[in-house]
């Protein structure tokens, strides 16, 4: 594998708001209504989009197939990097280029802290003495090792948030991802006082606490994130217990998580939970998921299995970058399609490119042409609807109106006196006129390209 296949995504690239989204500064958004405009209460179901599906339980892609399309995504559209197979090391510049280009972007514009200051060169400076890039070797073998609970991954070595405006308090710029325990990581370099560490994942690049890493060998982490015996987890957020009675978690899971099964006949999941030792290296515990929470292997590649996966999601808090240990629309997409073994990128436009292409837009194009290309040719629970910044799941019609379901901050409409901003704040189902008459337009009228993933 080339060095250049690597890419260091920074907050900036990662995901987007858009005029759609949440990029509003001014007034306090108003509340959304519990019931959107253009819903009712019968659309909140995977049944009632299943019932309106042609064929919800043909196998779309084997497993085999979803193979070949990982394969695809990692080695062509190189989105997606397998942590196990690097093997020629990192140099000092491309590290230290990747760490000096976040300070260079954030240091542009004016940013807030916390508490509603500004931040002072002296905090980029820290950052930058903190970062020891000047301590980087010539050539750095990156370690291996694994994550051993859900973390956030930093753009910078600190706690502390970022923010574009003193009240734009959901969008911390320097959250840059969030890791599921059990994901693996590379591990390139170590804040001076050891308490950061730099850490490539499979699909991002930035800091995570030093304690929430254990180290490894290339051997042993491959046989824990390629066990053959393994369960994915399929509901938002899935306790992991450490005694057999179930009454003493310390740590959750999102969908899609991936964990090695100890194959037993109890009436729960047995998996090895990831930890660390005394020195900092990977151990393997034994924890319990219930069997509702989990199931063994990846679910069959289905409409009904995606659609019944996206409405387990429905109402769960947007997170910005996974704040909050929560999803923003991409991370949505991407824990859904997890459940089946498909491994998407992390950004949106990234997602945007995955699968056959079934109707591109400019804006010049009509709301008929697009509504045409829906109707037509998009099929609900396999279909992703893309649009700057932004990215949705396809449901399917209502009197040749589409419906998507997607992780939204909020939405402009039309009002006397100017625009209103209305805060969703979840996974919410939408139909596409939603924004219409306001400034940025509908969502349909906002869309760029239409993917099916088969």
């Amino acid at each position: 594998m080339k060095r250049c296949h690597f890419h260091f995504f920074s907050a900036g690239c990662l995901i987007f708001l858009l005029f759609f989204s949440g990029c509003y500064y001014g007034r306090q958004p108003f509340a959304a209504p519990t019931m959107l405009p253009g819903t009712d209460r019968d659309m909140m179901t995977a049944g009632y989009w299943i019932t309106r599906h042609p064929s919800p339980d043909s196998l779309i892609l084997s497993s085999y197939q979803i193979q070949m399309l990982n394969h695809h995504i990692e080695k062509d559209l190189k989105t997606i990097l397998d942590i196990t197979r690097v093997e020629q090391p990192f140099t000092d510049k491309e590290i230290a280029d990747a760490l000096r280009k976040d300070i260079v972007r954030l240091r542009s514009t004016s940013r807030y802290l916390s508490s509603g200051r500004s931040v002072s060169s002296a905090f980029y400076d820290r950052m930058v003495r903190d970062m020891d890039i000047g301590g980087l070797e010539a050539r750095i073998y990156p370690a291996y090792g694994v994550i051993t609970c859900f973390t956030d991954q930093r753009v910078l070595p600190t706690t502390e948030r970022l923010f574009a405006r003193p009240s734009d308090v959901d969008f911390d710029e320097l959250q840059n991802n969030a890791l599921n325990m059990g994901t693996p990581v590379l591990i390139i370099h170590r804040t001076l006082d050891g308490q950061w560490t730099y850490v490539r994942a499979p699909d991002s690049a930035g800091w995570v606490k030093s304690d929430r890493i254990a180290r490894c060998t290339r051997f042993k982490l491959e046989s824990y994130v390629n066990s053959d015996a393994f369960v994915v987890t399929t509901l938002p957020k899935t306790d992991i217990y450490l005694n057999p009675e179930q009454t003493h978690s310390e740590t959750s899971v999102q969908m899609g998580a991936r964990l090695p099964l100890i194959p037993t006949d109890d009436n729960m999941f047995h998996v090895q939970v990831p930890a660390r030792d005394a020195d900092g290296y990977l151990i393997t515990r034994q924890g319990y998921i219930p069997k509702s929470s989990a199931n063994v292997g990846y679910l069959p590649y289905t409409a009904r299995n995606i659609l019944y996966q996206a409405f387990e999601m429905l109402n769960t808090p947007y997170g910005w970058g996974g704040m909050y240990g929560e999803q923003d629309c991409s991370r949505f997409v991407q824990e859904v399609f997890a459940t089946v073994g498909i491994t998407l990128p992390r950004n949106s436009a990234d997602q945007a490119v995955v699968g056959d292409l079934l109707g591109e837009f400019t804006p010049a194009s009509s709301p008929a042409d697009r509504n045409s290309v829906l109707l037509d040719k998009a099929t609900g629970g396999e279909t992703l609807l893309y649009m700057k910044g932004h990215i949705m799941l396809y449901l399917g019609k209502v009197d040749d109106v589409p419906y998507v379901i997607h992780d939204v901050w909020g939405y402009h409409a039309h009002a006397s006196g100017g625009d209103r901003v209305y805060k969703i704040g979840r996974v919410a189902v939408t139909d596409l006129t939603l924004g219409t008459g306001s400034r940025g337009g509908s969502l349909l009228g906002a869309l760029q390209s239409v993917r099916i993933i088969h």
